[in-house]
């Protein structure tokens, strides 16, 4: 990877959509150029796909929130939790994390009373800590 291939990947990642015509005139090669620079960084592995952004307002999403949550100790054994709550249709993201907590979820919400529901329908899994995200 060269420092053509990371501009490429700069311009696809601020828009990545953008025409390789659009590309190539901004780095200096023909639009095949950079077809085949972004096919070979697919093939590599190094574009692994393309992402859709969505204007959530717009679907009425009000809250987006982080939630830190520490797994009960009797479920710590039981195969799956992080995968079930990764599967509610309120999670954007679900990882395993290090320190005190076990997961970090992000979850979008209608509003803070569904958020609420959220909270309560995870607490059987376990302890949760919530932060609403105020700014993007």
């Amino acid at each position: 990877m060269d420092v053509l291939d990371k501009k490429i990947l700069d311009m696809l990642k601020i828009n990545a959509r953008e025409s390789f015509a659009t590309i190539g005139k901004e780095v200096g090669l023909s639009a095949p150029a950079i077809g085949k620079r972004v096919r070979q960084m697919e093939d590599e592995g190094i574009i692994e796909g393309y992402a859709l952004k969505v204007n959530h307002e717009k679907l009425g999403i009000e809250t987006k929130a982080y939630i830190t949550l520490v797994i009960h100790r009797e479920q710590r054994a039981t195969p799956g939790v992080q995968k079930r709550i990764q599967a509610m249709e309120e999670v954007q993201s679900c990882d395993r994390i290090t320190g005190d907590d076990c997961l970090c979820v992000l979850g979008y919400f209608r509003n803070n009373k569904h958020l609420i529901s959220f909270l309560e329908k995870i607490g059987e899994y376990g302890t949760s800590k919530t932060s609403i995200i105020l700014e993007v």
